[in-house]
């Protein structure tokens, strides 16, 4: 083989060599920690519109509860309309069958009175009786025209009496019942009326309130997916940085960490499960921690600083605390890789620090001790305090959280 063939092959080499370091499409660091400041602040604005909705839906709920209590009012007062009815009914069945039961009487009374004005006709007690009796237009303008009442006994008089008595009463009982079923129809009407407004209430603000619950499904569907690539971008961004910054060498470590809030060793929630999640560190919180220093727990490089959040107060609503979203819940915060110790790779992390306070960067060297922020109530935070992890693993890219306390 000769020297300019050797040469030739060498250079191919060198070209495919360089070409396989870190491919041309993949995104740098620093453009994924921009991808996931822009994100959380999408985030943000997501959530306040889904504050806006959920006071909406929380109006339309007031409306729907009082039409409800409307209805529930209407209700009753249909109840008592029926119950008049039902009234009114009974009153009107007993009316007809008072009626019915007067007639029946009067018929008795009336072949008796024809019977004794037969008998005084045929006896002659009286004349021009019958012609009277066949011109009159009915019994009652006989009864009231007829002069032969003058010529009738006490008795026949009180008979007489007695049906015109009769005849009032049915008429008044008659007059009774169309007055009750006309105050029956009107009370219908009028019900009806009601109940077709407020149907029709109803299904507008039904309508409405499922508008406003698909408008949450959506933004909430949005917010998922966002949540989605904020911890995409940060998983794409810490395998990355996971790699390190040693060039591929294995940094030595002692496995020695120090108290990363010097002064201040209150711890408030350790290391383990709480509310069904793990919660990956400690919690070191303390009457005037607000603003003090964080260092190093140990040397090491600087493989993330996220110091973005400005929402450095406590977040409570309707009585747990919530996040504001940025750096996934941790707020501002630190990550630092310290090298190999006993097999194992080791990293820590410092969580909700002061927004402006991070006086480290990415890739930058750190040595145990040195200050590296301050104390904060950023991200998902009820309060000023420190949140520390120590993560272990046997490569870089396989780190799981441990208790901080098994190492300080």
């Amino acid at each position: 083989m000769n020297f300019q063939r050797i040469l030739s092959l060498c250079l191919c080499l060198v070209i495919f060599v360089g070409c396989t370091v870190i491919p041309a499409s993949a995104k740098t660091a620093s453009e994924l920690q921009q991808e996931i400041t822009d994100l959380e602040k999408e985030e943000e604005k997501l959530e306040a519109e889904l504050a806006v909705i959920k006071k909406d839906k929380k109006k339309q709920q007031q409306l729907k509860d009082a039409l409800d209590a409307k209805i529930a009012n209407l209700q009753k007062q249909i109840d008592a309309c029926n119950a008049k009815i039902e009234d009114n009914n009974r009153i009107i069945a007993k009316n007809e069958s008072e009626i019915a039961e007067k007639r029946s009487e009067m018929e008795t009374v009336i072949f008796e009175f024809k019977r004794r004005i037969r008998t005084i006709y045929m006896s002659g007690s009286i004349a021009g009786g019958l012609e009277i009796l066949l011109g009159a237009d009915d019994f009652a303008d006989f009864i009231a025209l007829s002069q032969l009442t003058q010529n009738v006994s006490r008795r026949d008089k009180k008979m007489v009496e007695e049906i015109v008595e009769e005849l009032k009463i049915i008429e008044e009982k008659i007059a009774a019942n169309k007055v009750l079923i006309e105050e029956q129809n009107q009370i219908k009407a009028t019900l009806k009326a009601k109940q077709d407004e407020l149907d029709k209430e109803a299904a507008e603000i039904l309508k409405v309130i499922k508008s406003i619950q698909s408008d949450q499904n959506a933004v909430n569907n949005q917010l998922y997916q966002t949540e989605q690539q904020i911890k995409d971008a940060e998983d794409a961004l810490e395998a990355i940085l996971s790699q390190g910054n040693d060039n591929g060498v294995d940094v030595p470590f002692a496995g020695i960490f120090t108290w990363p809030v010097p002064g201040y060793t209150n711890v408030t929630s350790g290391y383990g499960y709480r509310w069904g999640k793990l919660h990956k560190g400690i919690d070191i919180a303390q009457s005037g921690i607000s603003g003090k220093k964080v260092v190093s727990a140990a040397s090491g490089t600087v493989t993330v600083g996220c110091n973005s959040c400005t929402h450095n107060y406590g977040k409570y609503a309707n009585g747990s605390v919530y996040s504001c979203g940025c750096g996934g819940g941790y707020g501002n915060y630190i990550m630092i890789d310290h090298g190999i110790h006993g097999g194992y790779y080791y990293r820590t992390v410092y969580a909700h620090l002061k927004p402006g306070s991070i006086t480290v960067s990415t890739g930058s060297q750190v040595n145990q001790g040195q200050k590296i922020g301050e104390v904060g109530t950023t991200g998902n935070s009820s309060g000023y305090h420190l949140h520390f992890e120590i993560r272990r693993g046997t490569s870089k890219n396989s780190l799981s959280p441990v208790n901080p306390r098994d190492y300080i």
